[in-house]
């Protein structure tokens, strides 16, 4: 006879254990643990400190800060996990975030997020779409402090090579800035070029002050052909900050000292989805449980 083994999760078996029926699980509890954690919003919770989900509005959903402003076509569609935001050449604003809007909110920080990437690639001059950033309202160029993005042009429109690149631009205690970048790519022994185009592809970057290591993790894979940074430091950003997805920093959405909006920098056509700002490097287990997770929509 066929044997069916049934999970019960921690909070199944305390219910089963107590007879206290009014006690609930969540679906998610009511499912075997995926490395160690039920969902996505158990790892590295206490220092999460901006989450986006987009599942019942674009609001940052743990200071319920709304867009301040909307550009070109956004609107929403099924996500990894649950929905996501769906942009065609258009661009979302947020007013400053209390949590990550001082100089040293994220000197190391984790940003995850899932991108799925169509449209603009192998389009001349539209080569760059910037995903989720970080940007000073005093900024005078178009890069933010921090910022995921993808050099999209150069590959041909039905191509799944996506070529992740990480950016942020630390300003030190006595003046001047520090711009560092990374790319999903071969270099030498280092890196690689990443399949994930067309589709839910999951994204980390991080920052590791002490190692002076910005990191590209393509679905939990470490895809970075240039993560040594030399000497750079911790990343000390210029506030106030906006947060800003599918733009960089342009008069046209607002940053009245930036440049206009770059012809190779056309605002997203992207779906983005489930999008963490973490202020300390999370482990590599974490970036590996966040895309298992993920992957299993939780």
């Amino acid at each position: 006879m066929k044997r069916t083994m049934k999970y019960l999760s921690a909070c199944a078996v305390a219910v089963a254990m107590t007879g206290f029926g009014l006690m609930s699980c969540s679906k998610d509890d009511a499912l075997p643990a995926i490395d160690g954690y039920n969902n996505s919003d158990e790892v590295g919770s206490a220092n999460l400190v901006a989450h986006w989900t987009f599942d019942t509005n674009n609001n940052e959903v743990i200071s319920n800060t709304a867009p301040s402003a909307t550009f070109g076509t956004v609107g929403s569609t099924t996500g990894q996990i649950g929905s996501a935001l769906n942009l065609t050449k258009g661009a979302l604003v947020f007013p400053s975030i209390e949590k990550i809007n001082t100089a040293n909110a994220l000197n190391n920080f984790t940003v995850s997020l899932w991108v799925n990437v169509k449209g603009n690639k192998g389009t001349a001059n539209e080569g760059f779409t910037a995903f989720f950033g970080l940007v000073p309202t005093t900024a005078t160029d178009v890069w933010p402090d921090l910022v995921a993005a993808a050099e999209t042009g150069q590959y041909k429109p039905t191509s799944d090579t996506l070529k992740l690149k990480n950016l942020l631009n630390t300003h030190p205690v006595g003046g001047g800035n520090s711009l560092q970048d990374n790319v999903a790519q071969k270099n030498g022994d280092k890196g690689a070029f990443f399949k994930g185009a067309g589709r839910w592809a999951h994204y980390v970057l991080t920052w590791n002050a002490s190692t002076h290591q910005f990191k590209i993790y393509a679905d939990a894979v470490s895809v970075g052909g240039y993560d040594d940074r030399g000497t750079t430091a911790e990343l000390i950003m210029a506030v106030p900050i906006k947060a800003v997805f599918g733009s960089l920093a342009s008069k046209d959405i607002g940053f009245a000292s930036a440049p206009d909006q770059q012809s190779w920098n056309p605002w997203a056509t992207a779906s983005i989805d489930d999008v963490r700002v973490f202020n300390t490097v999370l482990a590599d287990k974490d970036i590996t449980a966040l895309f298992n997770l993920g992957t299993a929509g939780r």
